[in-house]
């Protein structure tokens, strides 16, 4: 009987702002490591996301504002008014907070106590899938410090280890995206989303281990920096093709 110890699982978390390509450069990511893993699935990773939480919650108790943005029915909806408590998240006006940027519009997400539990839920299970050895690519924003926190709890107490990436964009950009966003898809965000999570995402202490530019870099040169940095870390799982 085999008494090697099983491998410790990774754990990618790519954190940056609203509309700055998280979610485009995650899956090119996940991508390029299962082509590294070349057959071997102890290697791969899998890709989960903070948006996962909306894809559990019924269409019709959207915010009235992203439905709006989106081209979307509003007869649909549980909620009558914006902030009357029947939407499972809102967006509220941050324009007089302090912020780098600051100017308007600047808004942030707000998650009604149920969606709260649910993003809650949400990162134990990702948890509970790294103390089964899988390894995740984790799209993240972390808005919040509380999240931040929580988040951190979760995966120090897997085991894994932890690899932190850092997204950045500059604001023209960000809001550039973030106008052609509204496709009537869950992709749609309302504006001021980019300039506020901008100012706010980055501000929790975190250490990076690698850092992206996605208005400088190509989606592909950001993974090579990324692949660049795991390598350098000894961060990739099995025995990685060159």
């Amino acid at each position: 009987m085999s008494t090697e110890s099983p491998p410790v699982p990774v754990v990618i978390l790519v954190n940056g702002p609203s509309s700055s390509g998280k979610s485009t450069l995650c899956r090119a990511l996940q991508e390029r490591l299962t082509d590294l893993a070349d057959g071997d699935l102890t290697a791969t990773f899998a890709s989960v996301a903070f948006d996962d939480k909306f894809r559990l919650i019924s269409d019709k108790l959207y915010s009235i504002d992203f439905v709006k943005c989106s081209g979307g029915d509003l007869n649909r909806l549980a909620s009558r008014v914006p902030n009357d408590g029947r939407a499972a998240w809102e967006y509220i006006d941050d324009g007089k907070a302090e912020g780098t940027h600051g100017g308007n519009p600047r808004i942030r997400l707000a998650l009604n106590p149920h969606t709260r539990r649910l993003l809650t839920g949400i990162h134990r299970g990702w948890g509970e899938h790294l103390k089964l050895g899988t390894n995740l690519i984790i799209d993240h924003f972390l808005q919040e410090r509380e999240w931040c926190e929580e988040l951190f709890g979760v995966l120090k107490d897997s085991g894994a280890r932890i690899f932190l990436v850092g997204v950045h964009c500059s604001l023209q950009e960000l809001e550039r995206r973030e106008t052609s966003r509204a496709d009537g898809r869950l992709e749609g965000r309302p504006l001021g989303m980019a300039r506020r999570s901008d100012e706010i995402c980055h501000t929790h202490g975190l250490q990076y281990d690698a850092t992206v530019r996605t208005d400088q870099q190509t989606t592909a040169e950001s993974v090579d920096t990324i692949v660049a940095a795991l390598r350098a870390a000894d961060c990739l799982p099995g025995n990685p093709a060159a």
